[in-house]
């Protein structure tokens, strides 16, 4: 709930610049660097954790899979690299809204091929806002409509369809007051989902010893 007003927030800010902002229209294709890394087998990491398309909601991620390079064999889609705050873009049904920033990778983390991962490359766009842009309702509904007419086994787009979309660049004064607007908000998202996810860590580690009487309340109010 927290998570949604302060993403309601910053979209009042991206809304209200929309509105009243100064800038130049461009598409997003002049100002994002598509699945810039890829991971080589020859860089021969040790582990990899892996985030596939359906683990990620809203900016939510609900799983990432561990994988020892060692014992278990890397999934062919694991090949796309992230950075901190890059956005990830499913392909596939934009309508099911698969796609997040990443703002704190993990170590030796990558991504599905099912992603676009999508980087600022123009000084007065942060990823923040062009994340705010191209999860705006109307852009989705975009998307899912050039989705539909693909011509692939499932409706889906190509990164060229996503650098179509316009977007209104800020001026370099106006980019860096929205940066400075957007980035603790979206911090205390990622914060927030981080301390989420690691309270759901320790509900299912103390449950089933909960529920077996291997622990006790009063044990656990004794710690």
């Amino acid at each position: 709930m927290l998570n949604h007003h302060l993403e309601q927030m910053a979209r009042a800010i991206f809304v209200d610049f929309q509105k009243t902002g100064v800038g130049e229209v461009s598409t997003v294709a002049d100002v994002v660097d598509f699945n810039a890394n890829t991971y080589s087998p020859k860089e021969n990491w040790d582990f990899v954790n892996y985030l596939d398309t359906g683990n990620i909601t809203d900016g939510v991620i609900e799983a990432v899979q561990y994988i020892n390079m060692g014992s278990e064999k890397l999934p062919s889609r694991a090949r796309r690299k992230v950075k901190t705050n890059d956005i990830v873009y499913s392909t596939v049904r934009p309508i099911q809204r698969h796609f997040g920033i990443i703002s704190h990778p993990s170590d030796n983390m990558l991504v599905s091929t099912g992603f676009a991962v999508i980087r600022s490359k123009h000084t007065a766009v942060c990823n923040e806002y062009l994340y705010l842009l191209l999860t705006a309702g109307d852009t989705i509904a975009q998307l899912q409509q050039l989705a539909e007419q693909s011509v692939s086994t499932y409706p889906s787009v190509k990164p060229s369809d996503i650098g179509l979309c316009e977007v209104l660049v800020p001026t370099s004064e106006d980019g860096d007051k929205l940066r400075d607007q957007f980035s603790p908000l979206f911090s205390y998202m990622a914060a927030n989902c981080e301390e989420s996810s690691r309270l759901a860590t320790l509900r299912d580690t103390l449950l089933p010893r909960l529920m077996s009487g291997e622990l006790s309340v009063a044990d656990l109010t004794a710690k």
